[in-house]
């Protein structure tokens, strides 16, 4: 049930307008139930692997919290971690490290055979268990106590807003909320409907526009393009993956909002960064916070020497490319930003061993910064978005030389596409560092940028709803 679609938007009026009148205890079953409705309308199926993992999780962070033996408190967060890992496994990775072990044999010169198994992967299995590892290792850290309510705790794993796509909600962010008697509020229902809108015109008209008339011809045949084409087109991948993901996360947030719940922000305008650490703590948030709190700090972080650092640091980003995609492309494109990562935090301790570093530097390195800082992102996406590497190969090298001719006729509605994109990174300059200018704009100058908004919507979809980048994930 895509967001961008009527049936979407049937099904939450109907949740919104029954949500409204029931009680606490009622409103979190009616909850629980319209989230498992809505995960059964992708597959029914797989409904099982949620309350498995769900039973597992609510089990394992009650017997943790109920025992102060550290070895059967270790035991039961290993049975917790197996539990959901292997199940992500199967269903995400077995095709994929099974095929990478019989390429390896046959380089090897031992011939295996074996035959691929079909293997549906689950929408958002790798988003709903992260949130539910994160439970159990928060309860085994002490840093969080168990939820008694069975209830509340599935809830809260299956909350269907950003069940399939994230924001990666933690428990401790989440389930107080749930403990609580919501009441309905007319400001929460306007900040809910402007994001959603705001994220449902990123999704329908800038990232499907990008995608339709520019992005996927050229990345279908990158050998036919010139070398012009090729970078517009990289330059319009990065902007629709943004626009995309940034979408689904403004929508969800928007339709948590209008239920009485805040869940976390997952974007905060990444193309401002000026250095790939800022970019991190700018995209994609949630994620990046899993992987640096329960992946990289769990190793040892930095507080092991320089080596061992970045041993963390290839690990973190091996895993994090893995999540993103079953692939080896997916994992040098993490690899690939570790060594962003590596090589910054080199140079900027060695510039500050030497004197060299500038807190406060004037406008032409802060340009230098941005621009280098977005043409690494850039390049790495294109190992995300191409699907091989041949592919890749072929699309970086016609980035300088390509022996191409092809060209694309671009409607005026991908500079509109582009410019939308542009004036929403302006704003959130804005509000980083001008916030009373904030207050100052008129409410009738935000209602004619939401009307505006509207008839684009109307007037300029592409036909088709593609689907959400990250579902794959």
């Amino acid at each position: 049930m895509n967001f961008a679609t009527v049936q979407y938007f049937v099904f939450f009026i109907v949740v919104f307008l029954i949500y409204w009148r029931l009680s606490r205890r009622m409103q979190n079953i009616f909850l629980l139930a319209a989230s498992y409705f809505f995960y059964a309308c992708w597959d029914w199926r797989f409904l099982s692997l949620i309350i498995v993992s769900t039973l597992n999780d609510y089990l394992c962070g009650m017997f943790i919290a109920d025992t102060d033996s550290p070895r059967r408190r270790k035991t039961l967060l290993v049975i917790s971690l197996v539990v959901n890992l292997g199940i992500l496994g199967y269903f995400k990775y077995f095709n994929f490290f099974a095929g990478s072990f019989i390429g390896l044999a046959d380089a090897l010169g031992m011939h295996v055979s074996w035959t691929t198994a079909r293997i549906i992967l689950p929408v958002g299995i790798s988003f709903y268990t992260f949130q539910s590892i994160s439970y159990t290792v928060d309860i085994y850290r002490r840093q969080l106590l168990p939820t008694r309510s069975a209830i509340d705790f599935a809830a809260f794993v299956a909350f269907f807003p950003q069940l399939v796509a994230g924001p990666i909600v933690r428990a401790k962010e989440f389930v107080f909320q749930l403990k609580q008697k919501r009441h309905f509020s007319a400001e929460n229902l306007q900040i809910g409907v402007t994001r959603f809108l705001t994220g449902y015109f990123k999704k329908a008209f800038v990232a499907d526009s990008l995608a339709v008339y520019l992005v996927d011809p050229v990345f279908a045949n990158p050998g036919d393009h010139t070398t012009g084409m090729l970078w517009l087109a990289m330059v319009a991948w990065t902007v629709q993956i943004y626009a995309d993901f940034s979408g689904y996360s403004s929508m969800a947030i928007g339709s948590a909002r209008m239920l009485g719940f805040e869940i976390p922000e997952n974007f905060d305008f990444p193309y401002l960064s000026r250095n790939i650490s800022e970019y991190w703590r700018r995209w994609h948030m949630t994620m990046s916070r899993f992987f640096r709190d329960y992946v990289y700090i769990g190793l040892g972080g930095n507080r092991r020497g320089t080596a061992r650092s970045l041993l963390n640091i290839a690990v973190t980003t091996f895993v994090s490319g893995l999540w993103h995609g079953a692939g080896w492309t997916f994992v040098i494109w993490g690899w690939l930003h570790g060594l962003y990562i590596a090589v910054f935090h080199s140079m900027r301790k060695w510039r500050s061993r030497h004197g060299r570093y500038d807190e406060n530097p004037r406008l032409p390195k802060i340009i230098a910064a941005w621009v280098l800082t977005q043409f690494a992102v850039c390049l790495a996406l294109v190992l995300f978005r191409a699907p091989d590497f041949s592919t890749a190969w072929v699309y970086t090298k016609g980035l300088f030389y390509s022996a191409g001719q092809g060209t694309l006729e671009i409607p005026f509605l991908i500079w509109i596409a582009f410019a939308s994109i542009i004036v929403d990174h302006i704003a959130g300059w804005i509000m980083e560092h001008r916030p009373q200018m904030k207050v100052r704009v008129p409410a009738f100058s935000r209602a004619v940028v939401y009307a505006a908004m509207i008839v684009f919507l109307y007037h300029a979809v592409p036909e088709s709803v593609n689907p959400y980048i990250y579902f794959q994930f």
